[in-house]
């Protein structure tokens, strides 16, 4: 799969491009978001009930999904992201199933590039 193929899935390539100017640089970036460790971090943290690191990995993700134009995964960590910020542990949790797909479906279509 190309890069615009890729986010054909993911979000908005004409925004990314606009930054990083060829699809190399952004597909090396990408697989450097595989790497990254918050969405870990924000799964284990919810069920632990440890709302601080949990708001700390899910804002974080946040900032990296909005810098690679992964728009549907950034939307739904939006919403995690907000209830963390309110103290609503119950809300985010609920919210997570939503992030998780997207996660999925991003990290599967980053496994897809050629």
């Amino acid at each position: 799969m190309t890069v615009r193929e890729c986010y054909d899935l993911i979000g908005d390539y004409d925004r990314v491009y606009a930054c990083f100017h060829n699809d190399e640089k952004i597909a090396k970036f990408l697989k450097m978001f595989l790497e990254d460790e918050n969405y870990k971090k924000l799964s284990e943290a919810l069920p632990a009930g440890d709302a601080q690191a949990a708001f700390l990995a899910a804002h974080t993700l946040k900032g990296v999904c909005q810098n690679l134009a992964m728009d549907d995964l950034y939307n739904a960590d939006v919403q995690v992201t907000e209830a963390l910020r309110g103290n609503d542990l119950a809300k985010a949790r609920e919210l997570f199933p939503d992030l998780k797909r997207e996660y999925e479906n991003a990290e599967n279509a980053i496994r897809g590039l050629e």
